[in-house]
């Protein structure tokens, strides 16, 4: 283990400093060339999917009511709105006709990625007893009151789009098994789905849950979504068995169709500890990302039709410096 000089003492269960002091990338570490190039022999029929959904669904802030759908205006131009815009107006005698957009968006409203610095946590990683706020591999989480971009340029979504995730994506379908009904998925649960379905799981996958939430988003009727915030499964975050075999699976990411991969908490069960404890444990302890809202659907369709399991997968974030999450348009190859 190398010793950071952000750290004397690393959290319980955490790769922290197993790739370099200075790492920012976590477990994309284990996605490299030779994972890519392996990655190729899942194309065997040239059929591409996009698994994201359009960026305006969920149509409602259901499931996180900070998080706002896009907002889409015309950009100006002499305060005149920029749509069908004839460029005449401007130079006697051109036929171009131009069109431009601006847009305001949450980030994290739809298919995005987590970056590394979406969650950390309150750790004393000096032992002087007193906590701070603290990322992955001892990277300090700085007051928001002082910048708004202090201390997450290290784990923003920067070193995620600079990388690359591209790679093989490994579909896990408990929609099929378990029906749209809530569910807290255990290790040992997820464990036999794996095993009746035959998915195999390799160093530097991208393991995707098919749960069929973001399918439920974008064709319940608008009077209907309140059902996202009750459907459809989720990890259980609480399961030691689980956090352990994340661990030692040594996947890159994983990606879900759900709202956060495990079940949102807002109240403490047992004591101090996290909200979401399988946001601590990938992003905190391992930087391991986390991709939300993905539209799983017909890629799982497909896929158990065929009685296939993996793809080639090419999920890079959008690259805007100091976000802590950003939309994606993952497209699986198959």
């Amino acid at each position: 283990m190398t010793t950071s000089p952000r750290w004397a003492r690393r959290p319980e269960g955490s790769n922290w400093g197993d790739f370099g002091p200075d790492d920012q990338l976590g477990t994309l570490n284990h996605l490299q060339p030779a994972q890519r190039l392996a990655a190729l022999a899942e194309i065997r029929e040239g059929v591409c999917f996009s698994l994201s959904l359009p960026l305006d669904v969920p149509r409602a802030p259901v499931l996180n009511p900070r998080r706002r759908g896009p907002v889409i205006q015309p950009a100006e131009k002499n305060d005149l709105p920029v749509y069908r815009y004839p460029l005449e107006r401007d130079v006697p005698g051109a036929t171009d006709v131009v069109s431009d957009d601006r847009v305001a968006l949450s980030p994290q409203y739809s298919t995005q990625w987590d970056a590394l610095a979406h969650v950390g946590s309150l750790y004393d990683a000096h032992g002087s007893g007193e906590r701070q706020p603290t990322g992955y591999n001892g990277f300090a989480v700085s007051d928001a009151r002082e910048s708004p971009f202090r201390g997450t340029r290290e784990l923003s979504i920067t070193p995620m789009a600079t990388h690359g995730i591209q790679g093989r994506g490994v579909m896990v379908d408990l929609r099929a098994h378990f029906g749209d009904g809530f569910r807290r998925v255990s290790h040992a649960e997820l464990m036999a789905v794996m095993a009746q379905d035959g998915v195999e799981v390799r160093p530097g996958d991208v393991l995707c849950l098919h749960t069929g939430l973001a399918d439920l988003a974008l064709h319940l009727p608008d009077a209907e979504l309140e059902q996202l915030r009750s459907s459809c499964c989720v990890l259980d975050g609480r399961d030691p068995a689980l956090l352990a075999w994340i661990t030692a699976s040594r996947i890159a990411a994983i990606a879900a169709d759900n709202h956060a991969v495990e079940q949102r908490n807002h109240a403490l069960e047992h004591g101090p500890g996290p909200l979401l404890p399988l946001h601590e444990h990938c992003l905190f302890k391992l930087g391991l990302p986390l991709g939300e809202l993905w539209h799983l659907t017909p890629l799982a369709t497909w896929l158990r039709a065929r009685g296939r399991h993996a793809f080639f997968l090419t999920a890079a974030p959008m690259y805007l410096p100091g976000l802590v999450g950003a939309p994606v348009n993952p497209l699986a190859t198959v």
